[in-house]
């Protein structure tokens, strides 16, 4: 007796389970992205004549299973016949650029028969940056960083990444800004103390993207760079100063030397041109005196009467002094003399000659 009622159940339960299979609704949930083309999957093993497609409770498409698609609500609303298993007929609907305003809860309903319901999202992307662009730090000093995730629906994920590694959610905060226009938009800050050169993305995704969107910037830490720079800096420019002091030096003693040598070789010219004065003076000097000669009372010519010797004597005072030439250059000539004498003035140098003359 127990026997009969156990199998009296098993052919009860597998014929409702056969009946609630006869038409499926494929798939149950399904998210997509703004603009994107979303698909469901309507089918049935039993005959059928009317399906309808249904948005949030209005009629969306009809579908004829002689005539196929009869009218249509969205021209972006299209179905086409599906490729369902042997003893299947089903029906795919099509909308190839998903809005908003798709968003909800999509029915098929074949008449007659059962319905099925799924869920459609629509997500908005956004976009995502850092602000500042890349960052040049001191080695061991903190650099804060915000990245702004713009213009998404729902709100989105943001995260941080540091070299390709996920930053803890502890070490950065994440609020959002008020919706604008039903989008939102959400900001994030990150503090980072430099140890070495990184590079750092933001990221930001819902659900429907496959992979999240990033922003990076990199973070040079140049901390030794700059040290051995400055060290540079500083021998140079200690080297210039004493390279210029050292000159300076040099160019003083040189205008120095300069000065003191011009100045003795003045000294010198005016010393010569006194002595060379001095000596053409001196020389003026004896030349006239030697030219102007002296009287000598006491000559007396040979073979002259005493009388005409005291008319000399006597007469001193009408004497004339004839200048001679200190030096003749003719040679072979005389002189005359009063009284018929001659000098004879071929002999070779200069002779001074002096002659008395009586009046």
């Amino acid at each position: 007796m127990v026997n009969i009622v156990f199998l009296a159940a098993l052919v009860v339960l597998s014929f409702l389970t056969d009946g609630g299979c006869q038409m499926q609704l494929e798939p149950q949930s399904l998210t997509v992205l703004r603009g994107s083309e979303a698909r469901l999957t309507c089918s049935t093993s039993e005959p059928w004549s009317v399906m309808v497609w249904l948005l949030n409770g209005a009629s969306l498409l009809t579908i004829s299973s002689e005539h196929g698609v009869l009218s249509s609500g969205d021209p972006n609303v299209t179905a086409v016949k599906g490729r369902g298993a042997a003893g299947r007929s089903s029906w795919v609907l099509v909308l190839q650029a998903a809005a908003r305003r798709h968003r909800g809860q999509l029915r098929c309903d074949i008449q007659g028969e059962d319905q099925k319901t799924a869920s459609l999202f629509v997500q908005e992307k956004g976009s995502v940056g850092i602000s500042g662009g890349n960052r040049t730090v001191l080695q061991g000093h903190r650099v804060r960083l915000e990245c702004a995730a713009a213009n998404w629906f729902p709100e989105p994920w943001v995260g941080w990444q540091v070299n390709g590694v996920e930053v803890s959610p502890g070490d950065y905060n994440v609020s959002r800004v008020g919706p604008s226009g039903g989008l939102v938009t959400m900001t994030s800050n990150l503090g980072l103390r430099a140890t070495e050169s990184s590079l750092v993305e933001c990221l930001a995704s819902v659900t429907a993207l496959a992979r999240p969107l990033s922003s990076h910037v990199h973070i040079t830490v140049v901390a030794e760079v700059l040290q051995g720079q400055d060290d540079c800096t500083v021998l140079l420019t200690a080297t210039a100063v004493l390279s210029s002091l050292l000159l300076f030096l040099l160019l003083s003693v040189c205008i120095v030397c300069i000065v003191l040598c011009c100045r003795r070789r003045r000294r010198t010219k005016s010393n010569t041109k006194g002595t060379i004065r001095f000596n053409q003076s001196g020389s003026g000097l004896s030349s006239v005196a030697e030219a102007a000669g002296k009287v000598n009372p006491g000559y007396a010519a040979e073979g002259l009467p005493d009388d005409s010797t005291k008319g000399i004597h006597g007469q001193t005072d009408s004497v004339t002094i004839g200048m001679v030439p200190d030096v003749v250059s003719s040679r072979g000539r005389s002189l005359p003399q009063e009284g018929g004498a001659q000098v004879d003035l071929s002999e070779a140098g200069p002779k001074n000659v002096r002659v008395a003359t009586t009046v």
